[in-house]
């Protein structure tokens, strides 16, 4: 071949490996913009996400407020909720977040929350299954919260910006339908009995004394106020009952399960809570049955329809024996329980449905 032919040739062939060179700089360099952009994107979604999870949670919590009046139930703040949902604390693409899009309303538990729902309005009238919720939403987007996320090199290609938003968050509160194991002391309480308590209104101040295994004295012989339950464990001795006022439930328990109704307790187990008690008494969660099923008075299994808070203040042995205490104006109950129970004094600690 010519010489000049052959320079020719490879003249040509070094041009179009420079062409592939450049074509394949733009491709690693489009690459390159794409994993780092979309890691910086994906950071910012979850900082986002955490930011609108931690505000829906702090709204929950400020769903029932302490009562600020003496012997005052636990009573719905909905504007107190949202707008401590609207308070980030949270930062975000290192700058401090100031937005979200907050709502108030009810929650239904028998949602599939596989699927996307939207709160019902807090004006509604909630059946068992409805707890009060708060949704927030997080996003940097148009001036919310510094605006869209700049990109690095994918603006090189005309991408400048990128919008980012969280995914609603929703948390609930509310009076305990289910209470986690470990949790409940072994005397059932009459729902005859407390929906009369907590119907008044204000709740009486001092509250007043009631006495467990009697007759509660507004209600007379059909209130009862209470009696011993073994739980779903159909036993009424002395280790049992004891094993139950030191650990609690077995496992959990909620509202529309059965309980054991159980009068037939030894007297010695009164003077064990006497024993059991710290100085002052205690707070403990019980649950509360229908009696309209089992006057209590007799050996049977009974439907739980909530729980409540009561101060054991003390108990007595002899020919009536008898624990006594009052209800408490207010109590958060432990973690692992969840809404869906009557009114009462107790709520839950908010969690996330969403």
């Amino acid at each position: 071949m010519d010489t000049s032919l052959q320079l020719t040739v490879c003249r040509n062939q070094k041009g179009l490996a420079l062409v592939f060179v450049a074509i394949s700089l733009v491709v690693l360099l489009g690459f390159l913009g794409l994993a780092v952009d979309t890691a910086r994107l994906f950071k910012v979604r979850n900082e986002l996400q955490n930011a609108a999870d931690a505000a829906a949670l702090k709204g929950g919590w400020y769903l029932y407020t302490r009562p600020t009046a003496p012997g005052s139930s636990p009573t719905l703040q909905w504007s107190v909720a949202l707008a401590k949902a609207q308070e980030l604390a949270n930062s975000s693409d290192n700058q401090a977040l100031a937005n979200a899009t907050a709502s108030v309303g009810y929650w239904n538990l028998l949602w599939d929350n596989t699927q996307p729902h939207d709160l019902q309005p807090t004006t509604m009238i909630p059946t068992t299954n409805d707890v009060p919720a708060v949704k927030v939403a997080v996003g940097k987007s148009g001036a919310n919260n510094g605006g869209p996320v700049t990109s690095f090199f994918m603006q090189l290609f005309g991408k400048a910006s990128v919008p980012v938003d969280s995914l609603p968050a929703v948390a609930i509160s509310g009076h305990p339908g289910t209470i986690a194991a470990g949790n409940l002391f072994p005397l059932a309480l009459s729902n005859c009995m407390t929906n009369q308590y907590f119907a008044q209104s204000p709740l009486p101040e001092p509250p007043t004394t009631i006495v467990i295994n009697s007759a509660y004295s507004s209600g007379g012989s059909s209130c009862y106020s209470g009696q011993w339950t073994s739980f779903q464990t159909n036993a009424n001795d002395v280790s049992t009952i004891q094993g139950f006022i030191n650990s609690g439930n077995s496992s959990p328990i909620e509202t529309g399960d059965s309980i054991w109704i159980e009068p037939g307790v030894k007297n010695s187990i009164y003077n064990y809570v006497s024993g059991w008690l710290p100085s002052g008494g205690k707070d403990v969660l019980m649950a509360v049955v229908d009696n309209s099923t089992n006057n209590l008075s007799s050996k049977g299994e009974i439907a739980v329809t909530g729980f409540a808070t009561f101060h054991i203040d003390g108990a007595n042995n002899g020919s009536n024996p008898n624990v006594f205490g009052h209800f408490v104006d207010f109590s958060v109950t432990a973690p692992g329980s969840r809404p869906g129970g009557g009114s009462s004094n107790s709520v839950t600690l908010p969690i996330l449905v969403q």
